[in-house]
């Protein structure tokens, strides 16, 4: 990771060369996966919009990353999604505590805000610690 900039960017040539294979492992995850969920709710309805907010299409997603890549994008790919999970989870709170006293839109503004800031910083702080742990010196990005 050392020579990528830490500055999130989206890239649309990661969909070319995929095999129909490839996107049907992950349909088939994500479908067992909701699956899954659903059925807990229908059992337990306090738990199953929790077994809902896990990705569904993740564990596709880092297998065929790691294939592909190799287990360090996988590795990087995965701590991106538990910063997001946990950005969620204060959505999820600020969500649930907010709907009844603020009303839902101002309460859903204030939960993406407070995804936005939790998520971001902790992205800002794993970065900042991997720059004061990191040994080796950061190589240029190119360009």
């Amino acid at each position: 990771m050392s020579d990528q900039s830490p500055i999130p960017r989206l890239s649309p040539h990661g969909l070319k060369g995929k095999s129909s294979k490839d996107y049907l492992v992950r349909f088939a995850f994500g479908a067992s996966i909701s699956l899954i969920a659903a059925l807990i709710s229908l059992k337990y309805q306090l738990f199953g919009g929790m077994f809902l907010a896990f990705p569904a299409i993740l564990p596709a997603s880092l297998t065929l990353i790691e294939r592909d890549l190799g287990t360090d994008e996988a590795r990087i790919d995965a701590e991106g999604a538990i910063i997001g999970a946990v950005g969620l989870l204060a959505f999820a709170l600020v969500a649930a505590f907010g709907i009844k006293t603020i009303g839902a839109i101002p309460a859903l503004v204030a939960a993406a805000a407070a995804w936005l800031v939790v998520s971001l910083g902790i992205y800002t702080a794993v970065m900042a610690w991997r720059a004061v742990t990191t040994k080796e010196p950061r190589k240029a990005a190119p360009g």
